[in-house]
């Protein structure tokens, strides 16, 4: 099995992983965490770096659901030690140890109590302490002070201690209302000097004043003394408050030898915090750096898909890279100060970050591989007290990483071949890329060398690569581009940093012309490889925006068809609110004695070929239920009816609103008027006599139903009137006689009220209430002039 640490801390410190190291203990709530976030080493195992991935991840997702984290824990390592040793805890240590242990309760509750695998195993070693936590909780406050409930002893010595106070201070106060201390006393205040209770008296009366010396006042004008009377209450008070203290001081040992007793138990649950703490740091870093969880792999190979520097300020352009087996070698050349350093650091960073667990700053699809070395050479290593130059520094780096890389290595130089003449060092970076191309090692270097590029071009397994820049100002635009060297620009540089330009002129001249012309041919290509990238970017975005467009289409589409649904299934419910409401008019009607609309069997089959039409124009399936009730509803006197529950026919003789009165045969049954269904009238319409004969009688009894009867019950005096009155006049046109008026019996101011109406309306003759087979008094019976 694989293990170890990636890289020593020279290497790891030219990567810049220090400063990651310190972000992630600023995130971390206590002290302990913030300790192993200092010292947290990359690993080589793929498993242990897999776990501590997903425990990131996890965590992120806790995070993310629960509102909970790790501020302000306490270090309580060093207090707990003393405890083991049966040392003595002040309050405030107990406090903290509380704290801390009901911290890691509640983180380990809210682990378990998410689907979290990894994080259930790094809580799994927390031992409970409810009785410890709650035993210091009952016993001390928030800021560790002895509480009175901590022993019933100190309750009542608490107690007592106040009832001596008040009575040390009565006397105290006694002697300063004494008139013949008057002139002595400097100001009425009792005052407590070294916990006794003293009076301040004039320095020139302290040898009259009866008492003892305890103080004097900064100028001397003033001099506390305890007077002789309230000597005994003050002893007293003393005596109590020793046996406070004496009592405080129990509880706190005790306290203390309870946590020294589960001092294993304690540090073990610190430890368990500790571990959760840093997870939750790690997260919080991958949240801020705007992180994704890599995509851990065992071969040697990298894969950063728009990376970004973390320690960068502002918002740094991101990089795309990649090194595997077809791409082992990628030296990236161009002008200084273009990123070139940047990017070289940033792929050893991601490296060592995703090896420790942490998540990169990049996008979904990053890869990193497993490797067992991470070793580098950047920066300037030159030492006096080693009479090393840059180059003699750059050469022992070199060897060191020749002597030990291999192909699970990955091997980080900046400006390799250095620090000595072009071409030799041109020459020996070669040579050194030759042996680890052999090696099948990893490598990313940093050149201006011609020698260098040229070689990586026709180099199988090698790949040039450039920071890209403004062709036309030579300005840096900190962009990778794989697949093309770049340019040194040692000119244009020279020139925009204040360089005569005759100067530069004259060193152009003199640059050889192989050298000009492959810089031409560069600049050249640099230019043709920028308009092709912006045509590129360019359709990429017209691709975009046009799946973007399609998207938009195919969403406003599908809102187009949801509101069309809506608005079939709203029409539906609106036609059969529509009908309900027609039938429960109808039926409202009929209970209040209003004549009924009587439909005719064409405008019946009319109303049916409508609804139908109108369900069809929606898209609505047909309401039969609808369309019965609604032929129901307009049943009258005279009307052949079904009755489905008996599977029979017959006439309605008469209408009692919600039920009528069916004839069978020579049956008659009473049923809900909900209950029937017209039946059609085509025969009655082949027999003209008949029809009109039939409609005659059925007219007739539906205006006697209607006019004969009027049921305002459950209404007061003022909504009944309307409704009398035009009752009686139809009654009058259709030449009625008698009436009936029910109003029901209740208490009586219905009907009393009605028939005072009644007295003077000239439509009627007399009243009177009915009999009793007529309904007694809860009906009028009114003949009409």
């Amino acid at each position: 099995m694989r293990g170890g640490s990636l890289a020593d801390e020279r290497t790891l410190a030219a990567v810049d992983f220090p400063a990651v190291r310190a972000a992630l203990a600023g995130e971390c709530g206590g002290a302990m965490a913030a300790a192993l976030a200092r010292a947290v080493i990359p690993s080589t195992d793929p498993e242990t770096v897999r776990e501590a991935q997903a425990a990131t991840t996890e965590m992120r997702a806790l995070l993310a659901e629960a509102a909970f984290g790790f501020g302000g824990i306490p270090d309580c390592v060093p207090v707990v030690e003393r405890a083991a040793l049966r040392a003595s805890l002040s309050g405030e240590e107990l406090r903290a140890v509380h704290g801390a242990l009901a911290a890691a309760a509640a983180a380990v509750r809210a682990v378990h109590e998410a689907d979290a695998p990894r994080l259930h195993a790094r809580a799994r070693p927390h031992r409970p302490l409810p009785e410890l936590v709650h035993e210091i909780g009952e016993a001390l406050g928030e800021r560790g002070e002895v509480l009175d409930r901590a022993s019933p002893a100190l309750a009542r010595v608490r107690k007592a201690v106040l009832q001596a106070q008040a009575e040390a201070r009565e006397r105290t106060a006694s002697v300063l209302r004494a008139q013949r201390y008057a002139k002595m006393i400097g100001e009425s205040i009792v005052t407590v000097r070294e916990g006794r209770y003293v009076v301040p008296i004039k320095a020139e009366f302290s040898g009259e004043f009866p008492g003892v010396v305890h103080d004097t006042s900064s100028s001397g004008a003033t001099v506390f003394i305890e007077p002789l009377v309230t000597l005994e209450a003050n002893n007293r008070l003393r005596a109590l408050r020793i046996e406070e203290q004496r009592e405080v001081e129990r509880i706190l040992q005790e306290l203390s030898v309870r946590v020294g007793e589960n001092s294993a138990a304690i540090l073990g649950n610190l430890d368990v915090l500790a571990q959760l703490d840093l997870a939750s740091a790690a997260a919080r870093l991958a949240d801020r750096y705007r992180a994704v969880a890599p995509q851990i792999v065992d071969e040697a190979r990298i894969e950063i898909v728009e990376g970004r520097h973390p320690l960068l300020r502002g918002e740094p352009v991101a990089q795309s890279l990649r090194l595997d087996e077809e791409q082992r070698v990628v030296v990236i050349s161009g002008p200084n100060m273009g990123g070139k350093t940047v990017t070289l650091k940033m792929v050893g960073l991601f490296l060592a970050m995703a090896c420790c667990g942490l998540h990169v700053p990049a996008r979904e699809g990053t890869v990193i591989g497993m490797f067992d070395g991470l070793y580098s050479d950047i920066g300037d290593e030159q030492s006096i007290a080693e009479n090393l130059s840059t180059y003699s520094a750059h050469i022992v780096a070199m060897r060191g990483i020749l002597e030990r890389a291999d192909a699970r290595s990955l091997v980080i130089v900046d400006e390799i071949g250095g620090g000595t003449e072009p071409s030799a060092g041109a020459a020996l970076a070669i040579a050194m890329l030759e042996v680890l191309l052999r090696r099948r090692t990893r490598a990313i270097v940093t050149t201006h060398a011609t020698e260098l590029k040229v070689w990586a071009h026709g180099v199988a397994h090698v790949r040039n690569a450039s920071v890209r820049f403004d062709p036309r100002t030579h300005a840096p635009t900190y962009q990778l581009d794989v697949g093309s060297p770049g340019q040194s620009l040692a000119f244009p540089l020279a020139r925009a940093l204040g360089i005569a330009g005759a100067l530069v002129d004259r060193a152009e001249t003199l640059l050889a012309e192989g050298e000009r012309e492959y810089d031409r041919a560069v600049s050249a290509l640099a230019e043709e490889r920028a308009i092709l990238q912006g045509e590129s970017t360019r359709l990429r975005e017209e691709r975009e925006r046009l799946v973007s467009e399609t998207q938009r289409l195919a969403q406003a589409r599908e809102r187009l068809e949801e509101e069309r649904r809506r608005l079939r299934s709203e029409g539906g419910e609106r036609l059969g609110r529509a009908i309900r409401e027609f039938n429960e008019e109808l039926a409202r009607r009929a209970e209040r004695g209003v004549a009924r609309p009587r439909a005719s069997a064409g405008q019946h089959r009319l109303l049916e070929r409508t609804l139908a039409q109108i369900h069809q124009d929606l898209g609505i399936e047909h309401d039969d239920d609808a369309a019965d009730a609604a032929q129901a509803g307009a049943a009258a006197v005279g009307d052949r009816v079904r009755l489905p529950a008996f599977d029979q026919s017959g006439t309605v003789i008469e209408d009692y609103g919600e039920r009528l009165l069916v004839q069978i045969g020579t049956m008659k049954t009473v049923v809900a008027r909900a209950d029937v269904r017209l039946e059609e009238r085509a025969a009655r319409a082949r027999a003209p006599g008949h029809a009109q004969e039939r409609k005659a009688q059925a007219m007739a009894a539906a205006a006697a139903q209607a006019h004969v009867e009027l049921d305002v019950r459950g209404m007061r005096v003022a909504e009944a009137e309307p409704l009398v009155e035009k009752w009686i006049d139809e009654a009058v046109l259709a030449g009625g006689k008698l009436l009936r008026l029910i109003h029901g019996k209740g208490t009586g101011m219905l009907g009393r009220g009605l028939q005072a109406y009644l007295q003077g309306h000239p439509q009627v003759q007399s009243f009177r209430y009915g009999n009793a087979d007529e309904g007694g008094t809860g009906v009028t019976v009114i003949e009409l002039s």
